[in-house]
């Protein structure tokens, strides 16, 4: 069954900046250590560019996946997908604070941590949509 335009368009913007949030943390977390050898503070600046990207994308997730959960009926949905829906939920805003905290880290380690614990959210959470979209 081809899907509405309207559908359609709201799932491509969704897909898009999750293509941005995830996919992006994925690449700039390869390209690290390259950007450390390039130069003091490449890293950083490649960081905060990517910053202009990655944050309003994180903002569309939010809003065009409120839309998605929107479009359901509730009369068409199971127990087990509105758990999944949960979790996503629990996911999704973990891998924004642990985003915003590997931002605010002091040391190495803790921009690891952070960093690892976003990277691995935003992955959890993009999968769990695909299950979610059935």
């Amino acid at each position: 069954m081809l899907a509405s335009a309207l559908d359609g368009i709201r799932i491509s913007i969704h897909v898009l900046a999750a293509a941005i949030w995830v996919g992006g943390q994925f690449t700039l977390a390869g390209l690290v250590p390259a950007l450390r050898g390039a130069g003091e503070g490449v890293a950083n600046v490649a960081a905060k560019a990517f910053a202009r990207l990655s944050w309003p994308a994180y903002a569309v997730l939010v809003l065009t996946g409120l839309w998605n959960v929107a479009t359901f009926q509730t009369s068409q949905t199971t127990m087990a997908w509105k758990i999944v829906l949960g979790v996503k939920i629990v996911v999704v805003a973990l891998s924004g604070l642990s985003a915003w905290l590997h931002t605010k880290a002091k040391t190495p380690a803790q921009n690891a941590v952070w960093g690892a614990i976003s990277g691995t959210s935003a992955a959890a959470a993009m999968i769990l949509g695909v299950f979610l979209a059935g």
